[in-house]
C-alpha cells in the first residue's frame, strides 16, 4: 500500500503546490483569530517526565450556522478519549480545539496559529468543504498531517490530494450520492428528478454525484436549484420543486439548521404526501430527526453512516454516546470524530509516536471488516472506500433513527469511471455536473 501511495505523489505534486500557494496567499490577508483556544478533555495531559505527546489541533465550527454539526464533530473525538483514556500506548494525546465558525479565512488563521504558535503534530478538521480545502493546502505546505473526520470536498482526495491529507471519517460528496441516484432510478423507477443543493463545493459535488447516478440508472434530471449558505427560509425553493413536477426531488444540505429548515418549508407547503423526496447524509441527520421526529417518519436519505444499522460496532458506540449525552443518538458528525480518534489511537498503540507522512501512511494501511461505518479501507488517494446506505427514518425503541433499506458495499470515489477520467474533468460547479 505504501508503494502505491508513493506512485500517486508524482501525479499530485503540481496541483498540490498550486493549492498550497493559493492557501498561503489567502492566509496572508486573513483576519486575526477572535476566539481563544478551547482545551479538549485531554489537553495538558502531560508532556513532562520524558513522556511522549502527540499534539493535536482540532478545527471545527462550534459557533454560527453549522454549530450543531461542528460541536458534534468535536464531541465524537472527545468521546473516544473519555472512554479509553488520554494515552494510546506510551503516547499522550493533547488536543487544542479552535472554532472557525465555518469561515475559510478564519480556518486558515486558526490553522496558522496551531502550526506556528502551538506547534501541533497534526491538524484535525475543519468541517465544511471550502474551509477544509483551504486548511489542507496550507498544512501540506507546512509538512503537517491533516485528518478530516467529516469534510466531504471531493478535491481533498482528488485534484488537490497530497500525502499529508486523509479523509478519516466520511466519504466525498459525489461518492456517497452516486449509488443513491442509481437506486432511485433503477430500483424505485423514478424517471425524472429535480435537485436542490447548497451553492458551493459540497453542494455542487453532492448534486453531481446524485445526478450522474440517476442518469446512469436511466433517469433524467430536469432541473437543478441552488441555495446560498445561510439560507433559513426555503419556501421559494420548495415552490420551485413543486413547480418542476419531477418524479423525485433530491435535496442536500451541509448539516446543522438547514436540514430542519428545509423540511419545515417542505411540510408546511403540503408536499410531504405528494412529492417523493430523497435527502443527503446531512439533511436527514440526527439534528433533523431530533427536531422533527414523527413528522418525517418514513423519509429517505443517502449516507455512509446509518445509526440504525444492526452491528455490534454501531450498537456499542451508540450506547456509549447515549450514556454520555443524555440518551441522544450519534450523528454522522459524531461518528466521524469518533472514527478519527480511534484510528489515531490504533496507530499510536501499534507504532508509538509517529508524525508526518508516517502517521498518514499508518492510518491508511488499516482495513476494517466492521467498523461503525461497515467494511472500510483507504485508496491510493487517502480516501475511504466503504458502504453507502439508503436509509429510512424509523422509530426504534422510542427514538428515531436512519435504518438501512438498501446497502451498497465497497463504494469508491470514482463514480464508475477511472481515476484518470475524474481527475482530468473540470471541477464540479453549477455549470459542470459531469
Amino acid at each position: 500500500m505504501t508503494s502505491m501511495r508513493m506512485s500517486g505523489r508524482a501525479r499530485r505534486s503540481a496541483v498540490a503546490a498550486l493549492a498550497a500557494a493559493a492557501a498561503l496567499a489567502l492566509a496572508a490577508c486573513a483576519p486575526p483569530g477572535a476566539e481563544p483556544a478551547q482545551e479538549g478533555p485531554s489537553a495538558g495531559g502531560g508532556g513532562g517526565g520524558g513522556e511522549q505527546v502527540l499534539k493535536v489541533g482540532y478545527i471545527s465550527p462550534i459557533t454560527g450556522n453549522f454549530a450543531i454539526a461542528g460541536q458534534e464533530m468535536v464531541d465524537g473525538w472527545n468521546l473516544y478519549w473519555e472512554l479509553n483514556g488520554e494515552t494510546a500506548g506510551d503516547v499522550t494525546v493533547e488536543t487544542i480545539v479552535e472554532d472557525d465558525a465555518g469561515n475559510p479565512e478564519t480556518s486558515l488563521t486558526k490553522a496558522q496559529k496551531l502550526v506556528t504558535s502551538d506547534d501541533v503534530d497534526v491538524v484535525v478538521g475543519p468541517l465544511l468543504a471550502n474551509t477544509a480545502l483551504a486548511v489542507a493546502a496550507y498544512t501540506s505546505q507546512q509538512g503537517v498531517p491533516n485528518l478530516h473526520p467529516v469534510a466531504a470536498a471531493d478535491d481533498l482526495t482528488q485534484k488537490q490530494a497530497n500525502d499529508l491529507t486523509v479523509r478519516t471519517g466520511s466519504q466525498s460528496g459525489s461518492q456517497t450520492n452516486f449509488p443513491g441516484g442509481r437506486w432511485a432510478a433503477e430500483e424505485e423507477g423514478y424517471q425524472t428528478a429535480v435537485t436542490l443543493c447548497p451553492d458551493y463545493a459540497f453542494g455542487w459535488e453532492s448534486c453531481a454525484g446524485f445526478s450522474q447516478g440517476f442518469e446512469a440508472g436511466g433517469g433524467e434530471v430536469i432541473e437543478q436549484l441552488w441555495f446560498p449558505n445561510g439560507t433559513s427560509d426555503f419556501s421559494t425553493y420548495v415552490s420551485q420543486i413543486q413547480a418542476a413536477g419531477a418524479d423525485v426531488a433530491f435535496v442536500a444540505t451541509a448539516g446543522g439548521a438547514p436540514g430542519p429548515d428545509f423540511l419545515r418549508s417542505f411540510l408546511g407547503l403540503g408536499l410531504g404526501e405528494s412529492q417523493p423526496l430523497i435527502m443527503n447524509c446531512c439533511g436527514m441527520d440526527q439534528a433533523t430527526l431530533r427536531a422533527l421526529g414523527a413528522d418525517i417518519e418514513g423519509f429517505r436519505s443517502i449516507s455512509y453512516w446509518a445509526e440504525g444499522r444492526e452491528s455490534p460496532a454501531v450498537e456499542e458506540f451508540s450506547a456509549a454516546y447515549a450514556e454520555r449525552y443524555e440518551g441522544r443518538v450519534p450523528s454522522a458528525n459524531v461518528a466521524g470524530g469518533y472514527m478519527t480518534a480511534s484510528l489515531v489511537a490504533a496507530v499510536l498503540e501499534e507504532n508509538g509516536l509517529v508524525t508526518g507522512e508516517d502517521l498518514v501512511s499508518a492510518i491508511t494501511e488499516y482495513e476494517f471488516d466492521d467498523s461503525i461505518f461497515g467494511k472500510v479501507s483507504f485508496d491510493d488517494y487517502n480516501n475511504m472506500t466503504s458502504p453507502v446506505y439508503v436509509r429510512e427514518v424509523q422509530e426504534v425503541d422510542g427514538v428515531y433513527k436512519n435504518v438501512p433499506i438498501a446497502t451498497f458495499e465497497d463504494v469508491d470515489q470514482w463514480l464508475g469511471k477511472s481515476p484518470e477520467e475524474i481527475l482530468e474533468q473540470p471541477t464540479y460547479s453549477q455549470d459542470f455536473q459531469g
